[in-house]
């Protein structure tokens, strides 16, 4: 009896966070993102993450990439598009802003990745990207 309480008390959150992410599936993650946001107005630009392998990969001469991301809204959608592009070869580091709504790439030094690639990625995760910055652009803030 108590092994299979435990057991059950074990397995709720793989179970819980199962049914969470099935429930972002065919959401309208626009509409969860763009809550507090005025219409028509767009993410501001945020600079790359700053994390560890963000600056390692930078140090390695790595190409900053960063996307805007519409429907982001939880660790789950930040797991999924961790997953997604931290599989990718050209793909040094990788970091999603869940405040900022942003997606951090680093991409190894001579890799190349296509905006349509990225683009593509992001939208078979399920979600949208409002803009995207490479090099000296995703260094820095963008004013709004």
């Amino acid at each position: 009896m108590v092994r299979s309480l435990l057991i059950a008390l074990l397995a709720f959150p793989v179970a819980a966070q199962a049914q969470h992410h099935d429930d972002h599936q065919g959401a309208d993650h626009d509409a969860h993102h763009m809550e507090g946001m005025h219409h028509g107005e767009q993410p501001a630009g945020k600079p790359i993450a700053d994390t560890k392998a963000i600056k390692s990969a930078l140090n390695d001469g790595g190409e900053p990439v960063v996307a805007d991301v519409l429907g982001v809204v939880c660790d789950f959608c930040a797991k999924a598009m961790n997953k997604t592009f931290g599989k990718r070869k050209e793909v040094a580091a990788v970091y999603v802003d869940l405040d900022d709504k942003t997606l951090s790439l680093v991409l190894k030094s001579g890799a190349s990745l296509s905006d349509e690639t990225i683009d593509k990625l992001v939208k078979d995760a399920g979600y949208r990207i409002a803009s995207i910055r490479r090099g000296d652009a995703a260094l820095k803030e963008e004013a709004s």
